[in-house]
């Protein structure tokens, strides 16, 4: 489990960044709180789809079997040698650009119907984004080894997922699900834990530097009331 609070927007009093070059402290944070819906049977700490849009069963059963038929087709020699086909050395395998880009191309035709399973071409922003896919040093499909057809089922699921993520409207975002905003409110947390908060050890109120805690946040003190920071100190 990870968890489900995203930050969905940081506003600022003034610019973000100081002259000098620091950054300033938000104002405000409004953070987006995933319900944990269960999807296709499982506790989803990401149902709202932040990263990438929800799916249902129907669909992923749809995009299994393009993926089956893609893998015929763009590692054509891969299923020959499995087959023992005479002809398996004419057949030809997809580098990793390529075998991104002609995914995108399938599901761009799936979703838009068109007869040929290639549809039209892409547009400028669709290439780039193939570009990263396929090629990002930080962040890419290269890992994905496809030697075979489960593999191949993988693969296409997470070009799948870019796919539909890149071709979400701005304003399904989850960021602008305002059922789902929690707003943190910098000025008035300062004040309360400067002056109002309480040390559970010694009862005090305010703390002038950070507290101590528990790992559920349910508890709280004052440093000089921390057990191993008086061991230390004798």
């Amino acid at each position: 489990m990870h968890d489900p609070m995203t930050v969905a927007h940081e506003i600022y009093l003034g610019a973000k960044k100081k002259n000098n070059g620091q950054y300033r402290s938000p104002f405000i944070t409004i953070w987006h709180v995933d319900p944990e819906k269960r999807i296709l049977g499982c506790k989803d700490d990401d149902s709202c789809g932040w990263f990438a849009p929800g799916y249902t069963e129907l669909e992923s059963d749809k995009i299994k079997k393009l993926a089956k038929d893609q893998y015929a087709q763009l590692f054509a020699r891969e299923v020959a040698i499995a087959e023992n086909k005479d002809y398996a050395s004419i057949c030809y395998n997809q580098d990793m650009y390529g075998a991104v880009y002609w995914s995108w191309r399938a599901l761009k035709a799936h979703y838009q119907k068109n007869r040929w399973q290639y549809g039209q071409s892409l547009t400028l922003k669709e290439l780039n984004e193939i570009y990263s896919l396929a090629t990002c040093p930080v962040d890419n499909v290269q890992h994905y080894e496809i030697n075979n057809q489960e593999g191949f089922a993988n693969f296409f699921f997470v070009v799948w997922r870019v796919f539909r993520r890149f071709n979400r409207p701005w304003y399904r975002h989850p960021r602008w699900h305002i059922r789902h905003w929690k707003i943190q409110f910098h000025p008035w947390q300062n004040f309360q834990r400067r002056y109002l908060d309480k040390c559970c050890k010694c009862g005090k109120r305010g703390f002038k530097s950070s507290p101590f805690g528990d790992w559920n946040g349910a508890k709280i003190w004052h440093q000089e009331c921390d057990e191993n920071h008086k061991q230390n100190g004798r």
